[in-house]
């Protein structure tokens, strides 16, 4: 009979079990490799019915999902994929619960996915990325703010950043991918691309408007808005009049050049004058010198906020102490969520004289892909479910926070013409579809630091306009030989 008792064995047949378990975690798994000749797509069994708005007539569409086989030798847990912070985006739109919504999705339960915003996280444009590179110590997957005609160029001179569109083309978010091919507006598409290739896809998109309170102007003689700059100037002053230094009459916002002269510019000058061959802005164009002398009409009459020299004006737009500016349009919305959107007006730029119709400056906060990425198409997957202009939580999300959306369809899908909440994004979605990209240089903030200075001494009076561009044009090629 043995000595020992039944708690002693099962003592000794735990350790055994212990022992028996290390050595096996020992061995390393042979990685297994398995060519794909065929891609494999799983239609997900639920469909999804889409009522369009033709009477008696019922699309059914079938969200198609690529089934993603379970990595070999996969490490436990979950794919910690990180992406580098932007603290503005995320403060104004809902990125943090797109994620959350996400990470909790039933394909993570497959591909072990995890997104994460990193605040330590660089831009595209550090070149600390090309060292993480070298050292085989890139973390990132990708920054989720990059302004395209100011950081793109840059990025992918420095190989910090790599196209998109291979991997959007094999996301497994399939029918995502074809709408977004298929619904970005083609400014958006050219102004987030390089060298005929997309690397930018857009987070949000910002489009220069003109904006004005309707109770203000039809106070003053206006309640149809100024046609041109003339009635803007009219009713600029007017309204100081009728007000005095409660409210001011117009609003420019010189010290950023994306944010003003480049737009009003458009409203003097055609497509073809707007640029150089180069890409550069075309200072010296007459239609932008017409701009500068436009500007230096309202602060003469003295019917501008103080501190027209700086970008502090927002904050009296919001607090309802001016009639008109001329401004990115989530400006214009902001203002109309503190003191009432049937108050607000967003138009497209008075044209100048011999325009039909004008352009304006635009831009987007676009999500770029590192080079080197740990996890490139886990980040791609992400990215397309994200964007998709059929994807509620965030499309809506990017209207109610006075963004706009990139995809014409998102618009038709939820913006309400009747909501006076929603519809002034219809009037920036037309100016968007027909804007002109700016060119994707690496000089637009070196045209912008030499310009500014000379700008705002010629609006204090202190040199010509004709002057001011060209000593800001000298600099200009003068840092471009460098």
């Amino acid at each position: 009979m043995s000595t020992l008792t039944h708690r002693r064995q099962i003592a000794i047949a735990m350790l055994l079990a212990v022992l028996l378990g290390t050595v096996a975690g020992c061995v390393t798994p042979t990685p297994q490799v398995t060519e794909v000749t065929k891609e494999v797509v799983k239609e997900v069994p639920v469909t999804k019915e889409v009522v369009k708005e033709v009477p008696v007539t019922k699309e059914v569409v079938k969200e198609v999902v690529k089934e993603v086989p379970v990595t070999v030798a996969a490490p436990p847990g979950m794919k910690e994929v990180r992406i580098a912070r932007c603290g503005w985006l995320e403060a104004e739109i809902p990125l943090d619960l797109a994620i959350a919504t996400y990470n909790a999705l039933p394909e993570r339960a497959n591909d072990k996915v995890q997104i994460v915003l990193d605040p330590t996280g660089k831009a595209s444009g550090d070149p600390l990325l090309a060292q993480m590179r070298k050292d085989k110590k890139m973390v990132w997957n990708g920054y989720t703010c990059d302004a395209p005609f100011l950081g793109l160029a840059p990025a992918v001179e420095l190989e910090n950043i790599v196209p998109i569109e291979p991997y959007i083309q094999t996301s497994q978010y399939v029918t995502a991918a074809q709408r977004i091919k298929g619904q970005m507006f083609k400014s958006v598409w050219a102004e987030n691309s390089a060298k005929g290739q997309l690397y930018g896809l857009p987070m949000v998109t910002d489009v220069v408007v003109f904006m004005y309170r309707k109770d203000y102007l039809a106070a003053v003689g206006y309640p149809e808005g100024p046609k041109n700059w003339d009635e803007v100037l009219d009713a600029a002053k007017k309204v100081q009049a009728k007000y005095g230094g409660d409210v001011f009459g117009f609003a420019p916002t010189p010290a950023v050049l994306w944010r003003y002269v480049a737009a009003l510019h458009q409203a003097f000058s055609l497509p073809d004058k707007l640029f150089t061959p180069e890409g550069l802005l075309n200072i010296k164009d007459p239609g932008f010198i017409e701009a500068m002398k436009i500007t230096k009409q309202f602060i003469d009459a003295g019917v501008v906020p103080a501190g027209w020299e700086t970008w502090g004006y927002p904050e009296t737009w919001k607090m309802g102490k001016v009639a008109m500016a001329l401004n990115q349009h989530s400006m214009g919305a902001w203002g109309g969520m503190i003191w009432g959107y049937d108050n607000l007006k967003i138009v497209p730029i008075p044209v100048g004289p011999g325009i039909e119709n004008s352009g304006t400056m635009f831009w987007s906060s676009s999500f770029e892909l590192y080079n080197d990425a740990p996890y490139p198409q886990e980040t791609m997957d992400f990215m397309v479910w994200l964007s998709d202009p059929d994807n509620e939580l965030w499309q809506r999300g990017l209207f109610k926070a006075g963004k706009i959306s990139a995809y014409a369809s998102a618009y038709d899908k939820f913006i309400d013409p009747k909501d006076v909440t929603q519809n002034w994004a219809l009037g920036v979605r037309d100016l968007l579809k027909s804007a002109t990209a700016a060119p994707n240089t690496k000089w637009y903030i070196t045209v912008h630091s030499k310009f500014l200075p000379y700008f705002i001494s010629y609006l204090q009076g202190k040199t010509s306009a004709e002057d001011a561009v060209n000593k800001a044009w000298d600099e200009i090629q003068a840092e471009m030989k460098k």
